[in-house]
C-alpha cells in the first residue's frame, strides 16, 4: 500500500500559539479549522510512495543540505485560493459589524474554499523548492515529481470549507485581517499524511537542516 508523503517547512510552537491568538476572533465561522499541529508550509505537495521509496527519501533528507536559513514573514489572513482582483474600499453595509476590514473585491475567478495565513513569497523559498526538486530528480530510486504550473505562493492553510459556504462574506472582503508574524526557517521536514474522516493526521519522518 502506497503512503502519502510530502515535504514542508514546519512552524515553531511559539509561532503557532501566536497564530491561535490572532485567529480566535474568526473561530465562530462555521467551517473546519485545522489543528495547529497540522499547520505548515508545503514545498513538495503530496505524492504516493512505496515503503522503500519512503526510506530512500528519508535517508536523502538526512544527508542533504538544501540551502541556508532564511526569514519568513506572514502579513495577512485571507480567503483563498487566490484569483481575486485588488480590493477596493467598500462603503458601509449590513456586514459592517463583522470584525473584518471592510473591502470589496473585484470579480472572482474562483470561489474561496480555504482560509490562509500568507505573506510575500521570499525568493529563498522559490530557490529551496527548486533545489529539493533537483535533488529528488537526481535520485534514481524515487519516482519523478509531476511539474507544477502554479507559482510558489507562501501560505499556511488554517481552515477549509465548501465553495460558496462563505459567499456573503466573500463578496465583501478577501482579506480578513492583517498580522505580523515571522520566523527563521532552518529545516525542511518529510511528513506522512493519513487521511481519516475527521481530517488528515500528519507524522514527521525526517528532517534536513538548512
Amino acid at each position: 500500500m502506497k503512503r502519502r508523503i510530502f515535504v514542508v517547512i514546519d512552524l515553531p510552537p511559539e509561532l503557532k500559539r501566536g497564530i491561535e491568538d490572532a485567529i480566535a476572533q474568526w473561530r465562530w465561522l462555521p467551517i473546519w479549522w485545522l489543528a495547529p499541529t497540522n499547520w505548515h508550509i508545503t514545498i513538495v505537495p503530496p505524492v504516493y510512495l512505496e515503503n522503500r521509496e519512503v526510506e530512500v527519501l528519508s535517508a536523502l533528507a538526512g544527508r542533504s543540505r538544501f540551502g541556508k536559513p532564511f526569514l519568513i514573514r506572514f502579513s495577512r489572513v485571507v480567503l483563498a485560493p487566490a484569483g481575486v482582483q485588488a480590493p477596493l474600499e467598500a462603503s458601509s453595509d449590513r456586514m459592517s459589524e463583522l470584525p473584518f476590514r471592510q473591502k470589496r473585491n473585484g470579480p472572482l475567478t474562483g470561489q474561496a474554499r480555504m482560509i490562509w495565513l500568507e505573506g510575500d513569497t521570499p525568493p529563498e523559498l522559490v530557490r529551496l523548492k527548486k533545489k529539493i526538486e533537483k535533488v529528488w530528480g537526481a535520485e534514481k530510486e524515487l519516482p519523478p515529481l509531476k511539474p507544477e504550473s502554479r507559482p510558489v505562493h507562501l501560505h499556511v492553510t488554517l481552515a477549509r470549507f465548501e465553495p460558496g459556504e462563505l459567499k456573503e462574506l466573500e463578496s465583501k472582503t478577501r482579506t480578513l485581517g492583517e498580522v505580523d508574524f515571522s520566523f527563521e526557517a532552518n529545516e525542511v521536514t518529510v511528513m506522512e499524511s493519513h487521511l481519516k474522516p475527521s481530517g488528515a493526521e500528519y507524522k514527521h519522518l525526517a528532517a534536513a537542516p538548512l
